[in-house]
């Protein structure tokens, strides 16, 4: 892989982004880690170059390989898993509803395409794979360079790359998502899942499962490494966000979210989304990439 740059850095999000309605990152080797994390309206486009990880979505697991493509919806818990120190490297694309919609056409419909994805994860073969990385190094080259018109051959090669993404989306269609995690730690989250929004405790969801308190905490804990009721509040916390920018009021979107402490739920929000839920509601998120402090 020596036409990527190979660079140790930590992970983060500081990318050009000259359309202001999507972000990709450079094709750069990562050595930390994002916890538990959301993005808020953008989607996130993984294309998986090398590496020992394993990618968690909602509670949905799998070990990545060459040529793998993980697609995150908004506002869909994720994050990944770094089984060793060898070095990660992928491309890393955030896209928008917004940018999705003014790059389709009525023959093709880019935006309808990723609302109907259900298939998490996706392959490039090795030719699809070897295509995608020369379109998007062109499109590198391209974005570097401040001379007439790179911007807009910037803006269709990108728009290449999305076509080849939705492509490999089209042929996955009905195909279904990732298998649900396996025994008492899949059946806990298809019952957080299901009930979120009920008065509902880590003991209620053990006893629903016939198992233990401590035992189906140790378990998802090792599964996960998340706590189950700190899951449960980050799964309320994504439901109301989601509630308030659907424009109801911040009481409604507490305890419809399943919160029964009105304070606990203010408190909760701020720290997790940076600003209170009354801010939330009135204003565009300012970050699409909120980490969930578990």
């Amino acid at each position: 892989m020596n036409k990527f740059e190979n660079e140790k850095r930590c992970q983060t999000y500081e990318v050009t982004d000259f359309q202001h309605n999507f972000e990709i990152d450079r094709p750069v080797t990562v050595a930390q880690q994002w916890g538990l994390h959301i993005h808020s309206t953008h989607y996130e486009v993984i294309v998986f170059i090398r590496g020992n990880v394993d990618f968690w979505i909602e509670g949905r697991r799998k070990k990545l390989e060459y040529g793998d493509i993980v697609i995150v919806n908004p506002r869909e818990i994720h994050r990944t898993f770094h089984q060793d120190d060898s070095e990660y490297e992928r491309i890393l694309i955030h896209v928008s509803d917004s940018m999705l919609k003014d790059l389709s056409t009525a023959q093709t419909n880019l935006l309808s395409v990723f609302h109907k994805n259900k298939a998490h994860i996706l392959h490039f073969s090795e030719n699809d794979m070897n295509r995608f990385v020369h379109d998007h190094m062109q499109m590198r080259n391209l974005w570097k360079k401040k001379e007439y018109g790179a911007d807009l051959l910037c803006s269709a090669w990108f728009q290449i790359l999305l076509i080849q993404i939705s492509q490999q989306m089209r042929m996955a269609e009905g195909s279904g998502e990732w298998e649900s995690a396996a025994g008492f730690v899949g059946e806990a989250l298809d019952y957080v899942n299901t009930h979120m929004t009920e008065n509902i405790s880590v003991r209620d969801i053990a006893d629903a499962l016939n198992v233990s308190q401590s035992y189906l905490s140790h378990a998802f804990k090792k599964s996960t490494g998340y706590g189950l009721w700190n899951y449960v509040i980050s799964k309320r916390l994504v439901y109301a966000q989601k509630l308030l920018l659907e424009g109801i009021s911040v009481t409604e979107a507490c305890y419809e979210s399943g919160f029964r402490d009105y304070a606990h739920f203010i408190k909760s929000f701020t720290k997790t989304f940076g600003c209170s839920p009354k801010q939330y509601g009135k204003e565009e998120p300012s970050s699409y990439m909120v980490k969930l402090y578990l």
